[in-house]
């Protein structure tokens, strides 16, 4: 789910020298060529069940069923949450078990062409050499491959293992309500590795907190006149990214765009507004219908002309920035008033978009954002859903705050939901220093060490069970949460490794 702002800690030491892809040591005829194909044909079937946020009761099904169909007792919760117990080995019984945990959701976004249903369709994983991808989709890698790693584990591992719990949560990628609904009885084991960052040469040893607080702002809605002109603005194609993990790449958000623009433009209604699709990704396309008087359709032109060329100076890696100005029928539809209209955009614009403040703890990481990752014209109002972030409470509490007085001086209402809590960092545990060890033992050089701005499980099973030691890995993945997300198929072998490898510590 993350690529992750790196935070190297010199904390082990090269043992080896050599491949980067060592094989798992096993005399068993189960090769590291055999576990990345078995994880990737359980990821493929795993893309075959509709698996968006909220939408997760046949995964989980599918989940139950392939455990039972290998003899595994397997167990439900009121949020759908699965977990799946493996036993020990023979004579590894004593040794402290070990939560393998991934989550079941996924970012459910396509391009504008698409005409895939996420309801039903299956999505297809398409191999590119060294990569996997879908089409014109997301993946679905963040967090299915984490599944496929665990499951694989489960039932083919070449090295003896302690008490395997292997936990699959619902709807991370919204609110984490599955992770929130876990009971602090329900884990047995004493280590638990997520398996949900993105980069196989980085353990993850912290998160932020976040919480989600919506906006809806009222707009009166007396018809068109017969001689007001009506235009479609609509800005595309730009990079999006992870509202977590992307913040701070200096990307646009296409909400924010279409919002400036119009605030400084000439007077228009707005017939309605489009943009995005997830509070959790950094806007790709917005689109806004408004209607002007035949007078000031040459300044609202020059203005989308001088808009474009200033946006490209300002975020230069945006290079299929498109923006576009385009007629479209006057039919006398219901449009907000010229005064509803100049508010909404300037209560957009109003709102924080970005990196609000930096950690002074670590270099170059965020310490508190916010993403305002939907906007919507709705009945006779627009709605905005944004996502805010922070490593402190007090923060994430004062940027959701600001957000709210914000929106009240713009006579919106707003609401807060899904707050979960960060997930402090804890170098001393002794599953950090194994997943260290293991990995220079494995593939001869220093693992990188991690504390991300993005939201984790992690933050919820750390309040729930304090004497937890944890720690996050998984293979590399990029651009997720958009539909250019792809998958390393080589970092599957060095997970199977180093997942075992780290089972083996007393």
């Amino acid at each position: 789910m993350r690529t992750s702002i790196r935070l190297t800690l010199t904390l082990a030491t090269a043992l080896l020298a050599g491949s980067a892809l060592l094989a798992c040591g096993s005399d068993d005829e189960f090769t590291d060529a055999d576990a990345e194909q078995a994880m990737l044909a359980t990821f493929e079937e795993i893309n075959k069940v509709p698996r968006c946020s909220k939408d997760e009761t046949r995964i989980s099904a599918w989940l139950v069923d392939w455990a039972r169909a290998r003899g595994f007792t397997v167990t439900t919760d009121a949020q759908d949450n699965v977990l799946i117990t493996v036993p020990a080995t023979a004579g590894w019984e004593t040794r402290p078990g070990v939560v393998l945990q991934a989550h079941m959701d996924m970012v459910c976004l396509k391009t504008e062409t698409s005409t895939h249903d996420f309801t039903k369709d299956p999505i297809p994983v398409i191999r590119d050499g060294d990569w996997v991808h879908a089409k014109d989709t997301t993946l679905g890698a963040d967090d299915g491959i984490g599944i496929a790693i665990a499951l694989t584990i489960a039932e083919k591992a070449t090295k003896p293992h302690p008490k395997l719990e292997i936990l699959i949560t619902t709807d991370e990628e919204k609110d984490m309500t599955g992770a929130a609904g876990v009971s602090a009885t329900a884990l047995r084991g004493k280590r638990y590795i997520n398996l949900d960052s993105e980069d196989d040469t980085v353990v993850t040893l912290g998160a932020a907190g976040g919480v989600h607080t919506d906006v809806e702002s009222p707009m009166a809605l007396p018809a068109l006149s017969p001689d007001q002109q009506v235009f479609m603005l609509k800005v595309s194609g730009l990079l999006g990214g992870h509202s977590g993990m992307d913040i701070d790449k200096n990307r646009a958000n296409a909400n924010v765009l279409v919002a400036q623009l119009l605030a400084e433009s000439v007077l228009f209604r707005l017939v309605g507004m489009s943009g995005g699709s997830a509070d959790n990704a950094i806007t790709t396309s917005a689109e806004a219908t408004l209607a002007v008087a035949a007078d000031d359709v040459e300044g609202l032109q020059k203005r989308v002309t001088d808009f474009t060329a200033s946006a490209r100076v300002q975020y230069p890696e945006e290079t299929g920035m498109a923006i576009t100005l385009a007629p479209a029928a006057n039919v006398l539809q219901l449009a907000a008033s010229l005064a509803d209209s100049a508010t909404a955009m300037t209560l957009i614009t109003a709102i924080p978009q970005g990196v609000t403040e930096w950690s002074t703890e670590f270099a170059d990481l965020p310490e508190t954002s916010n993403n305002i990752g939907i906007v919507n014209t709705t009945g006779s109002a627009i709605q905005i859903a944004t996502f805010q972030r922070s490593f402190h409470e007090d923060n994430l509490h004062a940027i959701a705050g600001q957000i709210a007085a914000t929106s009240q001086d713009a006579g919106a209402s707003s609401s807060q939901r899904g707050e979960f809590p960060a997930w402090p960092p804890n170098s001393n545990s002794g599953l950090y220093r194994a997943v260290i060890d293991a990995y220079s033992k494995l593939f001869g050089s220093e693992m990188t060490t991690s504390v991300i701005h993005a939201g984790l499980e992690c933050g919820y099973i750390a309040e729930k069970y304090p004497p937890m030691e944890i720690v996050s890995i998984g293979p590399t993945l990029e651009n997720v949460h958009t539909t250019n997300e792809r998958l390393k198929v080589a970092s599957l072998r060095k997970m199977w490794n180093l997942v075992q490898e780290v089972l083996q510590a007393p």
